[in-house]
């Protein structure tokens, strides 16, 4: 998973706040809160992958929120249109990335394993 592209889509949150907004759920209060909120988490955990010290946790907590998003935001924009093959695309994208950010955490972790002493 790209640092800068996590950093890219961080920054699209507050350029294209107007639109990722919209994709906040309805029934979740404050849109424009979680959209700033995500928006920082993905700077932050963008640059966390860059320092070798916070990469494990960056990765870790920057795939647990993708992963809400698939459970919160995309895979109910899917359901409720059916006919649109972006929005399934868009659950398989953030699962993937996701899962990469869980991949790139257990090989950091695993990596400090293999080298104690």
């Amino acid at each position: 998973m790209g640092v800068i592209f996590m950093i890219i889509c961080g920054i699209e949150h507050f350029v294209l706040v107007e639109f990722v907004h919209t994709l906040v759920p309805a029934w979740i209060p404050g849109p424009f809160f979680w959209t700033y909120f995500a928006g920082i988490a993905l700077i932050a955990g963008g640059a966390g992958l860059l320092v070798e010290k916070t990469r494990r946790l960056a990765a870790t907590l920057s795939g647990i929120m993708i992963f809400i998003w698939v459970i919160v935001l995309h895979i109910p924009r899917a359901v409720t249109s059916a006919g649109d093959g972006n929005e399934w695309t868009a659950v398989v994208e953030a699962l993937a990335m996701s899962g990469i950010a869980f991949v790139l955490a257990g090989s950091t972790t695993a990596r400090r394993l293999n080298d104690a002493p």
